[in-house]
């Protein structure tokens, strides 16, 4: 790009920054409601722990499938309201909604036959019934959290992050008091261990949808959206487009969950000191990526709203700041992992061979940060621009072309090991980011006038 006036920049950048930074603290809500079910389960019982852990990841595989259709909301919206339809983005809001129910419905379904599947996977015998109790009392939550995501991605869109933070934190303490009472039982309610950590996290993910839609029905700068008023079947071609965008996204981030979630499976095998490093190490990496993880949302709503208004050159700056803020970002949480790394895994535990393995891995975690947060905010870009299913095939050749398959041969046939894992992370994720910086560069360099290319 040309030289841009600094206050275009300062500008642009105050705007991400403002919607960014209640997204990344939503983010690190909603992780800590997480954090907090496995805490107070591990503190019932071993088994409770063990059944809540297996539970989760049975869940994510499920949840994935829907999780990332939801991302499309945001950019739709974000579009419509450049372009000042408003009228639309109430429709897309009721589409949300409509398409939550039923990725709910099948959801619950699928979690109250769980039983075969766990089976198959050979989950020990004394963790299938407590694992399936605790998925099918999780069910009951199903249609609320989808329908919370469909409010949240479309209020994205909106730059209406703050009120998704305000949701996420008001839920924290309801969390901790539903777990309680479920778990350890009381006025009237037996002990049910793990499996009441399924029924309060229902109540807490029903208590996140009440709270949104309080916010989303009340919210005054809505009323001229209609998004309860002439509420109607979904249309066709907003469907279609829903599902065009959306399918891809789903697919890119499944990939992505199913190739950590394989990393975490082979690194099982290698005994309780490597697999317990791993999960401290993959931890504390996956809290720093909150940050740019939040700073896509922004990135995304930006960039759409600008695509809607037609001011590509506007579009252009908006990504490469966020993406300039990103870089920021990850050097600050890469120098506290470098500099700190002992004492960071020292919060987890006081065991010294795990904490001299997990500051390894962090270090190499350390590495991978400044991919990982150009990948995810490149995509975040991308998908501003609604451009999803090249992203998508660049995500199937970094992952499970060059990602796992490097990983597996360091790991197994170099006897590396976990590191051997990580160092196939940093390759994954490495060429995803320069695919997906790649990808931006040509498709936004497209949609610029000639004058003003470089």
């Amino acid at each position: 790009m040309k030289h841009l006036p600094w206050q275009d920049i300062r500008q642009e950048s105050s705007e991400l920054i403002k919607v960014a930074v209640p997204a990344i603290f939503a983010q690190l809500a909603q992780m800590a409601l997480g954090v907090i079910d496995t805490l107070m389960a591990g503190n019932h019982s071993s088994l409770s722990l063990a059944a809540v852990g297996t539970g989760v990841n049975t869940f994510l595989i499920i949840f994935s499938l829907f999780f990332g259709l939801t991302f499309a909301l945001n950019p739709m919206v974000a579009h419509f309201n450049g372009q000042g339809k408003f009228e639309q983005i109430g429709k897309v809001f009721q589409l949300g909604m409509f398409l939550a129910i039923i990725f709910g419905l099948i959801t619950f379904i699928l979690l109250n036959n769980i039983e075969p599947m766990l089976n198959a996977i050979n989950v020990a015998p004394d963790l299938v019934e407590t694992t399936s109790g605790y998925l099918s009392a999780l069910s009951w939550g199903s249609i609320s959290i989808f329908m919370f995501l469909a409010l949240r991605s479309s209020n994205e869109g909106l730059f209406s992050t703050r009120a998704i933070m305000i949701c996420s934190f008001l839920a924290i303490p309801f969390n901790v008091l539903f777990n309680y009472w479920f778990i350890f039982g009381g006025f009237g309610v037996p002990a049910m261990g793990a499996v009441g950590v399924g029924y309060a996290t229902s109540l807490v993910w029903t208590l996140l949808f009440l709270f949104l839609l309080i916010f989303t029905y009340r919210h005054k700068p809505y009323k001229n959206l209609n998004i309860f008023k002439n509420i109607q079947l979904p249309r066709k071609p907003l469907v279609k487009e829903f599902f065009q965008v959306g399918t891809p996204l789903a697919i890119g981030i499944l990939m992505e969950v199913a190739m950590f979630g394989l990393i975490g499976v082979a690194i099982a095998r290698f005994g309780i000191e490597l697999t317990g490093a791993h999960q401290v190490a993959m931890n504390l990496a996956s809290l720093a990526f909150m940050i740019p993880l939040g700073l896509s949302v922004a990135i995304t709503a930006r960039v759409g709203y600008w695509m809607g208004k037609q001011q590509h050159r506007q579009m252009r700056l908006s990504g490469y700041c966020g993406i300039g803020i990103s870089l920021l970002f990850q050097t600050l949480s890469v120098s506290i992992m470098l500099l700190f790394r002992y004492q960071l895994v020292g919060f987890y535990t006081d065991d010294l061979m795990i904490i001299e393995i997990a500051a390894s891995l962090l270090f190499l975690a350390a590495i991978f940060q400044f991919s990982d947060g150009l990948q995810v905010n490149a995509a975040g870009a991308l998908r501003g621009m609604k451009d999803t299913t090249v992203p998508m095939m660049y995500m199937a050749i970094s992952y499970w072309i060059f990602g796992f398959p490097i990983g597996y041969y360091l790991a197994e046939k170099k006897e590396m090991l976990v590191q051997g894992y990580w160092i196939g992370i940093i390759c994954g994720l490495t060429v995803a980011a320069v695919l997906l910086l790649g990808r931006w560069k040509h498709k936004s360099k497209q949609l610029v006038s000639p004058a003003a290319l470089t």
